[in-house]
């Protein structure tokens, strides 16, 4: 069971904290308390002006600004006083937090302007050990552009790994949505158009055509609803035993799945002897030739293996004018060969991929496979080999 998303924020601010104490502590140890003091103020000094510093760091998490400037001023005053060899580390983390929250491309110059207004006031306080204030000055600058560079580097990925995502779910969002009703809507638009255009129908041919025409809208409906519901989900998968969840390249692939409408409620041999029937329908004879056991392959192998001779179908009735089709998949021990063949026009010579075709390659992608485009006498082709283990399954992540 999974914790209210209050809490579970609340318990990461928590840890943060403490792991901003215990590097506090750390530098404290390490570059405080080795230096002996020499003047008035005492370890009692030091002690007091390091705390500050360290309770201004457990400040970063809430009010990353101030936590800067009081870890800055406790630091600063040490240094006047020759009680810390601290190059400024503690203000550098809490600078990072800044920096990556709301960090740009320029630098607080005007920190660098301050700072060196206080070191020189540092220095010119006592002429002894000048050398080593002067030097531990132009360290912490060092280190407070440093810290400022790498979080705003940080925020820059983030930025960059968030856009990324969304234009990712653009795309798999607009190839889910071509899936689901360019096939479906080509039938439709074939059937309604013989209707339309043959006056040799009788009535219950016409009644025939107009209820394949209303199924194959229903269809539409349902799996674009499903398709609606994953989005709304989160993308989660509403059908688990199809997809597999374990798997990275499956988890991509999950909102490819089909509604319980074509596949999950149907093996895979069946959903393609569907597809062949439809381009039946749409008077292109179809040949479907199926080897092996294709309804035990992976989920995410079986998913694709669908798609592609969906959209490969709707390409020969749509737009390849063909009047036969050759279905072939075969399923081997560590791999599928799928062919799909017509007996259209074909297509020119560096033809443009469009929406589907481009959806094709990224499937067969996602799994490691292959695909090779054909415009063979006559007609068009596609060649798909798909390797049953899967890019993340073959790197031990599933």
């Amino acid at each position: 069971m999974s914790l209210p998303g209050g809490f579970t924020s609340t318990r990461a601010a928590w840890r943060a904290a403490a792991g901003r104490l215990v590097f506090g502590v750390v530098v404290v140890a390490g570059l405080w308390l080795t230096v002996l003091p020499t003047g008035g103020a005492g370890r009692g000094g030091q002690l007091a002006l390091a705390a500050a510093a360290v309770c201004g760091l457990l400040l970063a998490g809430r009010w990353a600004v101030a936590a800067v400037m009081v870890t800055m001023v406790a630091t600063t005053s040490a240094w006047m006083l020759g009680v810390t060899a601290d190059p400024f580390v503690l203000t550098a983390v809490a600078l990072f937090v800044v920096a990556e929250r709301q960090g740009s491309q320029r630098f607080p110059w005007w920190m660098l302007g301050a700072g060196g207004g206080v070191a020189v006031a540092a220095l010119g306080l006592s002429a002894e050990g000048v050398e080593n204030r002067f030097r531990g000055m132009l360290l912490g600058a060092l280190v407070l552009g440093a810290s400022w560079f790498l979080g705003v580097r940080t925020r820059q990925v983030h930025e960059e790994a968030a856009a990324r995502s969304r234009a990712e779910e653009r795309l798999r969002l607009a190839r889910d949505v071509h899936d689901v009703l360019s096939h479906s809507l080509g039938t439709i638009g074939m059937r309604a158009g013989i209707a339309a255009h043959v006056p040799t129908l009788g009535e219950a041919e016409l009644r025939a055509v107009l209820r394949e025409v209303e199924e194959g809208a229903r269809s539409s409906l349902a799996e674009l609803k499903g398709v609606l519901q994953r989005e709304r989900a989160g993308g989660e998968e509403l059908s688990a035993p199809f997809l597999s969840a374990q798997s990275l390249a499956a988890q991509s692939l999950s909102a490819q799945s089909l509604s319980a409408q074509s596949l999950s409620a149907q093996s895979l041999s069946a959903a393609l002897a569907d597809t062949a029937r439809s381009a039946e329908r749409a008077d292109v004879r179809t040949r479907l030739d199926l080897t092996g056991d294709l309804d035990e392959l992976p989920a995410a192998v079986r998913t694709t293996v669908y798609r592609l001779v969906q959209e490969a179908v709707t390409n020969a009735v749509r737009h390849a004018s063909a009047t036969s089709l050759v279905i072939t998949a075969r399923a081997a021990a560590d791999r599928v060969h799928l062919e799909v063949r017509d007996d259209g026009r074909g297509a020119a010579p560096g033809f443009r991929e469009g929406h589907g075709l481009t959806g094709m390659r990224e499937r067969v992608a996602l799994l490691g496979g292959t695909l090779q485009l054909e415009t063979v006498a006559p007609g068009f082709g596609i060649t798909v080999t798909l390797p049953l283990a899967t890019p993340a399954q073959a790197s031990g992540l599933s």
